[in-house]
């Protein structure tokens, strides 16, 4: 199977930094459930807040990579 495109790539990158978004949105709304049990340990709180920070770290390097990616497309023609 050939290489995508530099566009379909490029919207395969999209894809999957909207994905890594919609992870940090699930991950923060636990977040504010656990909050609200008393019981949860609070080193539970640092991995969430961990993981929060990689998917939206790497939400921004991928859309920043689609970005340019696109960018270095000769345009059709």
């Amino acid at each position: 199977m050939p290489a995508p495109d530099g566009e379909t790539h490029a919207r395969i990158l999209d894809a999957d930094a909207a994905e890594l978004a919609r992870c940090a949105t699930r991950l923060r709304e636990l977040s504010a459930r656990l909050r609200a049990d008393p019981a949860t340990p609070g080193w539970l709180f640092d991995a969430l807040n961990a993981h929060i920070t990689s998917c939206v770290v790497a939400s921004a390097d991928l859309a920043e990579a689609a970005a340019r990616l696109r960018a270095s497309v000769p345009p059709p023609g």
